[in-house]
């Protein structure tokens, strides 16, 4: 039999590598390897800056109604924070994780990103391949008017976004625009999704069961405003009575 030589020997040791590691060179592709029992508590000191949310917090440890009222989500890109509001109370901050693009907004379909914007929930599928998924109504008027000038989509591929944006529906995903954004599952760690707003499955099986289709989704980068021009025009800040607490 003939002698491996010194190089035969590194590559057949870096192929059993390769095969013996699973997921390592495609991580976007998989679900995070670990144990949900290994992830750190969440740090809710960490989780916002303005301590008048401290009045609220109450709501954060008891359990919530189902449908809940006047459900709204608003996610901080930033901060990789989901907050999740009855009204303008309080109820959960959920951490997340996002895709290899985080901070910057979403312009077209495979740039990794996640769009920024007012959105709402346009479908519940509780069967996803990330355990359970709502769907975000992306892309929304202002992406497609962008989209249309651009000339990544069609004058007819415009007027059906449009058109079942104003019946409340899902728009179409499958345009050079992107789509198929979700709030899903399959666990935190580091920014694994395309796009997509990933949790913990008990998190998301929270969330899937209290909010309706219908529910409003706003998500801003949490960035300056001299980063993010657009962010002041979607919803920095939630004013309850007096008081004015900061989401940034």
């Amino acid at each position: 039999m003939d002698k491996i030589s010194g190089s035969g020997w590194i590559a057949l040791f870096l192929s059993l590598f390769f095969l013996l590691i699973p997921g390592c060179c495609d991580k976007e592709r998989k679900l995070p390897q670990y144990s949900l029992k290994t992830v750190p508590p969440f740090d809710l000191s960490r989780s916002y800056s303005n301590f008048e949310w401290e009045n609220d917090l109450k709501y954060l440890y008891q359990p919530l109604p189902k449908p809940l009222k006047d459900a709204r989500i608003v996610v901080n890109k930033k901060k990789r924070i989901l907050y999740l509001f009855s009204g303008d109370t309080l109820m959960r901050i959920y951490p997340v994780n996002l895709g290899p693009d985080p901070l910057r907004d979403k312009i077209k379909q495979g740039d990794g990103r996640t769009p920024e914007g007012r959105f709402f929930v346009c479908n519940k599928n509780p069967r996803s391949k990330y355990y359970k998924a709502l769907g975000i109504s992306y892309p929304s008027r202002e992406d497609a008017l962008r989209g249309l000038k651009q000339g990544l989509i069609s004058r007819a591929q415009y007027d059906a976004i449009i058109s079942a944006l104003n019946r409340g529906r899902k728009p179409p995903w499958f345009t050079k625009l992107g789509g198929a954004v979700c709030i899903h599952g399959g666990g935190i760690g580091w920014d694994w999704t395309r796009g997509c707003i990933a949790l913990r499955n008990a998190d998301v099986n929270e969330l899937f069961e209290v909010v309706s289709v219908g529910t409003p989704v706003i998500i801003v980068s949490g960035l300056p405003e001299r980063d993010n021009c657009r962010q002041r025009s979607i919803l920095t800040s939630i004013s309850s009575g007096h008081r004015h607490k900061s989401l940034d």
